[in-house]
Formats: C-alpha cells, structure tokens, sequence
C-alpha cells in the first residue's frame, strides 16, 4: 500500500517561538518513514510555501492509497472555520490572521476529491494563542472547531473542539509525544492507537487535556502491521528461496526425490513422491524446504500421487516435525506465496490444495510453520485479503449485485461490485475487453454461485470455510450470477 505524508512544524512566530512543533514534526516524519510512507517534511514554512506544499500533496494524493497531513503549531478559529497558520501569518486582527493562513476545509478539500481510499489529518494545533488576545471575540474561540470528517477520513486533534493544548514540558508536545510512544505498536488499529494516545495524554496532563478524533473510515487501517519487526533473512540458504537456482549436488534418497518431483513428468513424480514415505525425517533443511516446495509444484502440476499427498498432509507431513519444526510444510506454504526467483507473486498464486494445506493451522503441532510464514508474509500484509495464522478470523466480501431477465424471462444477477470493510475491491484490469469490443464496454460471465465462491476463495487465496459473502438477495448454489470479464478483485 502506497503512503504519502506531508509532515508540517512551525515553530518560529513573531516574538512567540514554539518550542515543540519542528521537534514533533521531525519526528514524527523519522517514524512515518520507518513504517513505509513516502515524506514531505517542511519547517518553519511561509505561507507562500505553504500553499504550493498543499496543492501539490493534493494533486499527487491521487497517486497513493494513503494520505497523511501533519501540523504542529499554531492554529486558529475564525466565525467557526479553523484556519492552520504560517510563521508570516499576520496576526493583526481577525481578517488579516484569515487570509495569511490556510483553511483545514483546504485540505479535506483535496483529499476528498482524490481517488485514494484512506485519509488522515492529525493536528497538533491547539495551543493557546497569544495572538488572539487583541482580538474582540478572542475568548469564545478557543482552540479550534469541531468538524466533521468526509468519508474514508480520520482527524485526530489535540484536544477537544474549544480547548487548548499543554505545549509539553520535554523536546515533544505532550499529545505527539505520546502519538509517538503508541504509534508502532503493532498490528493496532488506528481507532485504538488513538485511544491509548487519548489515554496517555490525559494521565500526563493530570486530567486536564482530552485529545479528540472524528473518523468516516470504512476499513480498517494499521501503522504498523509488522513491518518493522520483519526480517527477509529466512532460516534457508539462497539457493532453495532462489528455487531456480537449486542444483542436486549430492547422490542421497532425498536429492533422487527431488529430481523426480523438478522433472515435470508425472512418470517420474509419482515414484519420487513415494519415496518419501519412506524417507528418514533427519536430512537438511535446505533439501526438505526445497522438497515441500516441489511438492506443491508437482501437484499443481497434476501428479496423482502429490495431489494424495497433499489430500492427507495432515499424516503425511507429521513425520517431519523435528525439535518443533517442519521444513517440508515450511516449503509447502513459502511455495504457495512466491516464485521461483523468490519474489511475492501478487497474482496467480499456486493455491491448488489450499484448504487441505492451510488447515493444519488449527493444530498446535504446526505452530512454527504458520509463523515461518506469517513473518514471511508481513511485508505483504495490505495487499493479501488473509494471511494464514493460527488465530485467523473470517474474511467477510459484500456482494453488489443488480436483478434483471434474461431473454427467457428467468431472472440472474449481475455483479456491480464487491466490498471489503466498506471498499470496492473489484477492478478492471488496464486495456482489458472481450473480443472486439471496446474497452469501456463490460461483457459478463455466467457463473453459477458456488462457482462464484471458489473462484472468490481461489483467486482471493482465503479457505473457503473462512470466506463470507453476504448479499441482499437470496441465493443458492445454482444461482446464475454474471461476473464481468477483465476485472480482478484486489486490495
């Protein structure tokens, strides 16, 4: 999932510096950095700078799935409308502060009418202003207003509308300081990551700040899933996550098997494949994890005895369990996410057999085994719709369908979309259309429901006892559905 952040601390005003913005700012922007986004960090900037930085964070929103706007310093409401300032804001009187700043309602603006899905504004803008003093309203806009946040959007403030902010007492402001204790906590999401932030600042505030947040989002969203902790070094060499690169140097049972599983003829697999009921478990990591993942290509391929293999591997593979790992199931699941090159697939992802493999991790046995690949998996966490561990949960797909007859009267369904956590997840794939017509027109397929859902829990690689789709008709297994052609379901 591509992020973009525009990470903003002002903190020299006229004759009234702030402390904490362009610490916060530059810190926060570290920590954004960590976890994948792409930074804009700017400090201490003028409103001419301003402006440019905020029209071209909106025009380049359209190219993320992500955006992220952070302010640190002084912010202001004027008749209701909260306004960020620059550090050459005039502050003269209400009007000149107004039209030397830049209107939140700006912002919501761009991220609005931009083709990403999820948007975020966090504002550490609640200090109080000494500006405001001179001003005849001053004391009845305190702080900034409350708002509502468009949909897809999560606003997080300071404070609560009309309060102000404690300006920290350390290097931080006491709310980014916490937002930057809690914000890598992981596999958090983001609603619960602010109210540990909520709860830290009003214990360190002594009961007197309370930060606020306003969300329209639809999914979920996560900082950090994992990425941080995730290491691409594996406990197998290069030349069997390289599978391509495998060579057989050896003469042992177990190099044999492998030549007959790489041979791509089912007269040669088969036998290898029973061989390896009768091979000793202790053997080398690399040569078992290279095995499993032949294992899986052989039966994708077609070879009887893998596909029975496969059908019983809650039998087959216990005899590799050693000193609480598995190898073989470990080449198994690594085959089903990546290629020969050892790269993530993305797409086409060899899920034959699915359902009888990814089973086994209901069982204690094969813990390690759906950890291996679980951290494996973790850079990949917002592209896959499920990731196989021991404590998965149900993946839930609204179905959008629209009734009409056919020319015989009776009545289908056409799919108009498919939603996970609020969003359309089916998309048409660039320069697709179906024979010689043109690439606007959308042509179906007719599918029988079941088919429907083992197409869903194939392509989506999600087990079909853990797949839900819901609808607002009534449907059977022999349910005529018509599904476009060109399109694929993708986060």
């Amino acid at each position: 999932m591509k992020s973009l952040a525009l990470v903003i601390g002002n903190s020299t005003y006229p004759n009234n510096d702030l402390i904490n913005p362009i610490n916060d700012a530059e810190d926060f922007a570290n920590v954004l950095n960590r976890l994948g986004f792409v930074v804009r960090k700017n400090t201490d900037v003028p409103i001419s700078d301003f402006d440019k930085l905020i029209t071209s964070f909106g025009s380049d929103l359209n190219n993320f799935d992500v955006g992220l706007f952070y302010f640190a310093g002084h912010g202001l409401q004027i008749d209701e409308e909260n306004f960020l300032t620059a550090v050459d804001t005039s502050f003269y009187d209400e009007g000149s502060a107004k039209y030397s700043s830049i209107p939140l309602n700006r912002i919501l603006s761009y991220m609005y009418s931009a083709n990403n899905n999820t948007n975020i504004i966090i504002l550490d803008a609640c200090r109080d202003n000494p500006f405001e003093k001179k001003w005849y309203r001053s004391l009845k806009h305190k702080g900034l207003a409350p708002i509502h946040a468009p949909k897809g959007t999560f606003i997080a403030f300071a404070t609560s509308p009309g309060e102000t902010a404690s300006n920290g007492t350390g290097k931080n402001g006491l709310f980014t300081s916490a937002l930057l204790k809690h914000i890598e906590d992981e596999n958090i999401q983001i609603e619960e990551l602010f109210k540990r932030v909520r709860n830290s600042v009003f214990a360190l505030s002594t009961g007197k700040q309370t930060t606020w947040e306003h969300t329209s989002l639809t999914g979920n969203y996560v900082f950090n899933f994992g990425q941080l902790n995730f290491s691409p070094i594996t406990p197998y060499s290069e030349r069997v996550i390289i599978d391509k690169k495998f060579e057989i140097l050896d003469d042992e049972d177990i190099d044999k098997i492998i030549t007959g599983l790489k041979s791509h003829d089912w007269y040669s697999q088969n036998p290898a494949v029973n061989k390896i009921y009768h091979l000793n478990a202790s053997q080398d990591k690399d040569k078992l994890f290279v095995m499993g993942r032949n294992i899986l290509q052989a039966a994708c391929g077609g070879s009887n005895a893998a596909i029975d293999f496969l059908r019983n591997i809650d039998k087959t593979v216990e005899k590799f369990n050693v000193n609480n790992e598995n190898h073989v199931l470990n080449g198994i699941l690594f085959e089903i996410y990546f290629n020969s090159d050892g790269k993530f697939r993305e797409e086409d992802f060899k899920n034959c057999y699915y359902d009888d493999i990814v089973k086994l991790r209901k069982s204690r046995k094969y813990i390690s085994s759906f950890d291996f690949i679980n951290n494996q998996l973790k850079p990949y966490n917002d592209s896959l719709f499920f990731i196989p561990t021991n404590t998965a949960s149900t993946v839930s797909l609204d179905l959008i369908l629209s009734e009409q007859n056919n020319d015989k009267g009776r009545i289908e369904y056409k799919v108009d979309a498919i939603k996970h956590q609020g969003l359309d997840v089916l998309k048409k794939l660039k320069g697709s259309f179906f024979y010689g017509g043109d690439e606007d027109d959308i042509y179906y397929e007719p599918l029988l429901y079941s088919k429907l859902i083992q197409k869903l829990s194939n392509e989506l690689v999600i087990p079909s006892d853990l797949l839900t789709i819901n609808s607002t008709y009534s449907l059977n297994d022999d349910t005529k559905i018509l599904f476009p052609y060109g399109f694929k379901i993708e986060k």
